[in-house]
């Protein structure tokens, strides 16, 4: 009876030693988490302008709405306002989509070439209306940006008048505020 009573002891000092280090390691990670949580809350807002906007689909010409299956290509000049000074370029590769269970009508990766860093951005737009972008990442002061864009595009290709607008809400450890 006695050997059982040491086992059972020792079990149970075994069994709340492990719980113990459950617990703080449960209140370490639930701290990391709350760091991690209030520094990627902080949010830089960017809206960068487009001109020069241009719409290339090597099958058709221009007036003409790209069908499903096209690929085009699309780039502009960007600007710190509607009349500012460039401070970059922005490219894309789009693919036109008809599909009979979705609104959307291509699915497009975007580059916004800057000073210091790109960002690069995924989504799917609808003809003739903004379209929802997320940012993927992005390379130099960009660096671990997330978030998400919306795209205001007007190729003269398409009829518009060549400009764009891009408002970008980033979020991330190494975005720096402003261009």
């Amino acid at each position: 009876m006695e050997a059982s009573s040491v086992s059972s002891r020792r079990g149970m000092l075994g069994r709340a030693l492990l719980a113990a280090a459950g617990v703080v390691g449960l209140g370490g990670a639930a701290r990391h988490s709350s760091a991690a949580g209030t520094v990627r809350q902080s949010r830089t807002e960017l809206t960068l302008y487009g001109r020069h906007l241009h719409l290339h689909a090597p099958t058709r010409r221009a007036g003409e709405l790209p069908r499903k299956g096209d690929r085009h290509t699309a780039y502009a000049e960007l600007l710190d306002g509607p009349e500012g000074s460039a401070v970059g370029h922005f490219s894309a590769a789009h693919l036109s989509l008809d599909s009979p269970f979705a609104a959307a009508s291509s699915l497009e990766i975007h580059t916004f070439d800057l000073a210091g860093g790109t960002i690069h951005g995924l989504g799917s737009a609808v003809r003739g209306a903004d379209g929802h972008f997320v940012v993927l990442g992005g390379t130099g002061k960009y660096a671990g940006a997330t978030g998400s864009y919306v795209a205001r595009r007007l190729p003269p290709e398409l009829g518009g008048n060549g400009t764009a607008e891009f408002r970008l809400t980033l979020r991330g450890l190494e975005v720096n505020h402003g261009l």
